[in-house]
């Protein structure tokens, strides 16, 4: 899997997230009607969303920053692909996971 950094450079670690819930009520204030809240929410995960700015998906980085994909860059690994000698273009040598057929394996 990529990893993507932020502008700042650090890593891309989740999205943002939109919940909803329900805050429990110790009492509310006659005068103001203001809640006073025991302390507990229950959160209604059903309802949760990924958050999106003008159309595009909310990222957090490390710092909890947000930033939008067009903003991330792509890191590269320090591995780099191996060539197997299979001739991955060719349907007809790959197999259900994209490895090589038996078949292909004799034509290398």
């Amino acid at each position: 899997m990529a990893s993507y950094l932020s502008p700042t450079g650090s890593p891309i670690t989740g999205t943002l997230e939109r919940l909803t819930g329900r805050a429990h009520l110790l009492d509310i204030d006659p005068e103001t009607g203001e809640p006073e809240h025991s302390g507990g929410t229950e959160v209604f995960w059903n309802d949760q969303e990924t958050a999106k700015r003008n159309g595009k998906v909310v990222f957090l980085d490390d710092e909890g920053d947000e930033w939008t994909f067009d903003q991330l860059t792509r890191e590269d690994g320090d591995e780099e692909e191996e060539d197997d000698g299979c001739p991955k273009g060719d349907p007809e040598c790959l197999g259900n996971n994209g490895d090589c057929h038996d078949a292909c394996e004799e034509q290398r």
